[in-house]
């Protein structure tokens, strides 16, 4: 796997033979603005649309910024719904966080998006090998 990007609150890679785009969330999440969440998200967009990946993996498991109402509105219309347009996509799933309201927010956000798309391409997974068994099945 590449190594696209890594910083303070993630890490992306992409492996040009499974075609898979991997982003995983760091601990100092819990201390990012909105507006670094915002940018965070956007540059990980700019990656995604870079690299015309088939599967998605983003693993939250570590992830612990609140993600408000709004804020996953504006991540459906803004970043998922032009991601999951992308003809090369075919699969898309997140592990999730154990900490109960980030999963909850990102349960939202799955929902709102696999509404928006109308394609349910999104499933969450609480186990970083079963997201990569079904990504690769």
């Amino acid at each position: 796997m590449d190594m696209l990007f890594n910083d303070r609150y993630n890490q992306t890679y992409f492996d040009p033979t499974t075609l898979l785009h991997y982003n995983t969330k760091k601990a100092d999440t819990k201390y990012m603005s909105e507006d670094e969440f915002k940018e965070l998200l956007i540059n990980w967009k700019n990656s995604v649309l870079a690299n015309n990946p088939k599967l998605i993996l983003v693993d939250n498991q570590q992830f612990s910024f609140p993600i408000s109402p709004d804020l996953q509105l504006w991540m459906v219309k803004h970043i998922s719904t032009p991601v999951l347009q992308l003809p090369s996509v075919e699969k898309f799933c997140f592990v999730m966080s154990k900490d109960f309201i980030s999963k909850i927010s990102m349960d939202q956000f799955t929902n709102e998006a696999n509404n928006d798309t109308k394609k349910n391409k999104i499933k969450y997974f609480g186990d970083l090998e079963e997201a990569k068994k079904w990504l690769l099945e």
